[in-house]
């Protein structure tokens, strides 16, 4: 077997290339991005070592350009990252990565799995691969010719008129597992993923037989997964002129507990997703029940008038004001910066929320939720206790697959170890004091000289204003404004167009 080192770091290259020698592998090296292709080009491997920040042409993108070519397509990557956050957001099934500080016997171990299932299925393009249009044979159809067959493999199946698509896991005919990547970096997952798979007429796929693993997050039978599959697509069709389009907004309007089966399982899933997210798209994405299901609780809550689109009632209590954080320039401005970084942080722009208070980062989070263009991460909507540790808080959309994804980081020295992870390769950092003076400013003073150290691009210092005034006055010497570096901002207790205001123009801080 063939393998690949594209690495900038000539030590790490080395160390590697002699690991896979002991090991029997034939070797090549690179020293860039552009090298590897046309090494690989001349040479095929079965796998390619490479760092996440590969320069001249980056992992992801050398990862597409091989995968373009039928030679190379059947290539596995293993990927060396900085941290879990900088895998790439869609990986193939194939790729594995290798966490920092990248020990060989890792990268090794990940190379055997590749070597392992070359020798089981060749290194080659399988003669019984299949591909095909969807328009001349279903995903039903396919799934039951595997059922027939009893193959194991991986297919992916790509949608006309969308980026990236599905795949879909069988296992000797049975389906084991299902996943869509979403622009934010989650997935839709399981059951589902395949019913959503199932809808999808226009595209094409390919079925790579390769081996698959025990387990995964589907265990019905194929068979009934497919007749209930069809079940809802029928129902879907029956209703497609009432249920709700993707864009529509919408809001409640009455109190949860006057809703019936508010406690329901899916009924709750999807409130708290209508709470987080109010698109009708993303709440039908993020909710973990099958689309149908999600759409139908949504046509009846409109039904009843629990649920109104926003457009038709503005005044609703709890309402966005539907007004987004970055223009248009800004959100061209903000792609092109993270087009610049190569494949670092995948589809993902990280922005940091530092505050040693829990009740701070939660103040900023609702007012996070009043802005149009952010998607709150649902379980904080249900349970806001959980604000205050490490984890995202939702995010931006920025359109053209990317979305910038803001992290609340704790400012207590016991979270020192997590300052470095964080804020790597981040956009930029949002500082929040308890207080502008004395010891309410000293909490996140500590975080705030490493986010320096660590040449973090841009930071902002913004305090609470207080709730009757919705302002507050940092003046005298040792306030917020005599930290270098950074804005400070004031931000109103009270939600509408002045925190809006105030939200814009501290983003606005941290475009390039």
């Amino acid at each position: 077997m063939r393998v690949l080192i594209a690495d900038f770091d000539r030590a790490r290259s080395r160390a590697v290339a002699e690991a896979c020698q002991a090991q029997g592998f034939a070797v090549d090296r690179a020293r860039h991005g552009a090298a590897a292709l046309e090494t690989a080009l001349d040479r095929v491997p079965s796998a390619v070592v490479c760092p996440i920040d590969l320069p001249v042409i980056d992992a992801v993108r050398l990862a597409e350009i091989l995968r373009g070519n039928p030679r190379l397509r059947h290539a596995s990557f293993v990927f060396l990252v900085k941290d879990e956050l900088d895998a790439p957001m869609a990986m193939d099934p194939r790729d594995s990565v290798v966490v920092s500080p990248w020990l060989i016997e890792d990268v090794i171990a990940n190379i055997n799995a590749v070597a392992e299932r070359s020798e089981r299925f060749g290194d080659g393009k399988p003669e019984s691969e299949i591909e095909g249009k969807l328009s001349q044979i279903s995903v039903v159809d396919l799934l039951q010719m595997f059922q027939m067959n009893q193959r194991t493999g991986t297919i992916r199946i790509f949608r006309t008129g969308s980026h990236g698509g599905g795949t879909v896991l069988v296992r000797n005919g049975q389906v084991s597992d299902a996943w869509i990547p979403l622009a934010d970096g989650s997935n839709v997952c399981g059951e589902k993923a395949l019913y959503r798979l199932l809808s999808w007429h226009e595209g094409r796929f390919e079925f790579v037989p390769e081996a698959v693993s025990d387990g995964g997050r589907i265990t019905q039978p194929t068979r009934a997964l497919l007749l209930e599959g069809m079940r809802q697509i029928d129902e879907w069709q029956k209703l497609s002129g009432d249920l709700p389009e993707r864009e529509t907004r919408l809001s409640l309007v009455v109190a949860r507990d006057r809703i019936p089966n508010h406690d329901h399982p899916l009924t709750r899933d999807v409130l708290d997703a209508v709470e987080a997210y109010r698109r009708v798209g993303e709440v039908v994405d993020h909710c973990a029940f099958p689309d149908y299901q999600v759409l139908r609780v949504l046509y009846d809550l409109l039904a009843r008038q629990a649920l109104v689109h926003e457009a038709t009632h503005p005044a609703a209590e709890g309402v966005s004001t539907g007004e987004g954080v970055f223009s248009s320039a800004q959100l061209r401005r903000l792609r092109e910066w993270a087009a610049s970084l190569g494949p670092r942080q995948s589809a993902v722009v990280k922005i940091l929320v530092v505050a040693a208070d829990r009740g701070a980062m939660a103040g900023f989070h609702r007012a996070l939720r009043s802005c149009g263009d952010f998607m709150s991460e649902p379980r904080l909507v249900s349970e806001p206790e959980r604000i205050g540790g490490l984890g995202t808080l939702g995010h931006f959309v920025l359109g053209e697959g990317l979305n910038a994804r803001v992290i609340g980081v704790p400012a207590g020295p016991e979270h020192a170890p997590l300052w470095d992870v964080a804020a790597y390769g981040a956009l930029g950092a949002v500082i929040l004091p308890t207080d502008a003076y004395g010891p309410g400013l000293e909490e996140t003073e500590a975080a705030f000289q490493r986010l320096q150290e660590l040449d973090t691009r841009a930071i902002v210092h913004v305090i609470a204003g207080d709730e009757e005034t919705g302002s507050d006055d940092p003046d005298g010497d040792d306030t917020l404004g005599e930290l270098a570096g950074g804005g400070v901002f004031v931000l109103p207790a009270n939600p509408g167009d002045e925190q809006i205001a105030v939200l814009r123009n501290l983003f606005a801080r941290l475009v390039p």
